[in-house]
């Protein structure tokens, strides 16, 4: 696609939109890509995924941009740089994070390890296809990693907890949530133990 404007669920109900900040290929961003068509058929019609055509990246990143992000998010947009899935229902139009529940997963930590997508994707689109509330998901997935965080940054002191900032963001106030990759993959071994 090349703009925003006339994204939204669909008649489905969630929107998981690709943001790719820059043009620099990698392993993780590829394997989204060999991905993308699995994903979308994989929701049915309860969820659409959509990623901006090369040319139009930049106009993209621009509306993504003009939305009015809590501080932390727009710095991490800012300094990160790598892909992000954004998950939303409403129309893009419609759209506000300050109102409107959202979730993001920041993919940077994953360039390594490409083949931590296929089962993210699979997860996403299993919950999605079901009717779960994809959002409340990572919710908990950030709550539970929020207090795991805190129980290790007890035991190993307080480093773990500075660094704990950067990979889960939850805060009562903000509608969102922003969960690392590593976060979600967590939670699914987990679930099969």
């Amino acid at each position: 696609m090349s703009s925003l404007l006339n994204v939204g669920p669909v008649g489905g109900r969630y929107v998981f939109l690709l943001v790719e900040w820059n043009d620099f290929a990698h392993g993780v961003k590829e394997e989204l890509h060999r991905q993308a068509d699995a994903f979308g058929q994989a929701m049915h019609a309860h969820g659409v995924f959509v990623r901006a055509f090369e040319r139009s990246t930049d106009a993209v990143i621009k509306q993504v941009m003009d939305k009015q992000w809590p501080g932390q998010i727009t710095e991490r947009f800012m300094m990160d740089q790598e892909p992000i899935i954004l998950i939303f229902d409403q129309d893009w139009e419609d759209f506000d994070p300050g109102q409107h529940p959202y979730g993001i997963i920041w993919v940077s930590d994953f360039q390594d390890d490409p083949t931590a997508v296929r089962p993210l994707l699979t997860e996403l689109a299993m919950r999605t296809a079901r009717g779960d509330d994809v959002i409340a998901y990572l919710h908990e997935v950030a709550e539970k990693e929020q207090r795991k965080n805190v129980l290790d940054g007890v035991e190993r002191g307080a480093g773990l907890l500075a660094r704990f900032a950067s990979y889960v963001e939850i805060k009562p106030e903000i509608f969102g949530v922003a969960v690392d990759l590593k976060a979600i993959l967590r939670d699914m071994a987990e679930r099969k133990t």
